[in-house]
């Protein structure tokens, strides 16, 4: 598979090379953003399940591992991640989460369940991703992780309020209470 960088608007600029511009750093996108993503969304889940605290103690037990470095604080205690923070956290997400959310109860099985398949989707969407190579099949993989993450990522979505989803329930709220005083 040949991945050349064919004709563009580039090539008939003078003294500019396609190969010589910017590139963003793929992994650096993924980690400070599709991670960062999803651990907006895991935290409140986490709450909501009442497996914070669990998350936490489990995040600061990590034992050491070469390449590997271990967090000096609770999860919720790290107020800046920097991008090596970002990779430790996709190296151990899943494990941590799903010591996290071991032994559910009867409701929360089917949950839990479903949001370590889409952090899984996650992880193995980044681990391909780092592959220096690529084969045709490699890339499928990486196709599918990357579209089975949002896919399944609606378990998340009940407790993760947007900004936007805030403004749309203010606005109903206000709608209704004019209803209401119309009515009275």
């Amino acid at each position: 598979m040949n991945l050349g960088i064919g004709q563009n608007i580039l090539n008939r600029l003078d003294r500019v090379s396609a190969a010589d511009l910017y590139k963003p750093d793929i992994l650096h996108t993924i980690y400070l953003g599709l991670f960062k993503e999803m651990m907006d969304s895991i935290e409140p889940f986490l709450k909501k399940g009442r497996r914070l605290q669990a998350f936490d103690e489990v995040w600061k037990a990590l034992p050491p591992y070469p390449g590997f470095l271990v967090p000096k604080k609770a999860y919720r205690e790290v107020t800046q991640w920097q991008g090596k923070e970002m990779r430790n956290l996709g190296r151990c997400i899943l494990g941590v989460l799903a010591v996290a959310l071991r032994q559910p109860g009867g409701a929360q099985a089917i949950p839990f369940k479903r949001a370590l398949r889409c952090v899984r989707a996650l992880v193995d969407f980044n681990m391909m991703a780092q592959y220096r190579s690529h084969t045709p099949d490699t890339i499928a993989y990486v196709e599918e992780y990357l579209h089975q993450f949002p896919r399944i990522k609606d378990i998340f979505l009940e407790v993760r309020v947007t900004k936007r989803t805030q403004a749309k329930v203010d606005k109903q709220r206000q709608e209704i209470r004019r209803q209401r005083a119309l009515l009275r």
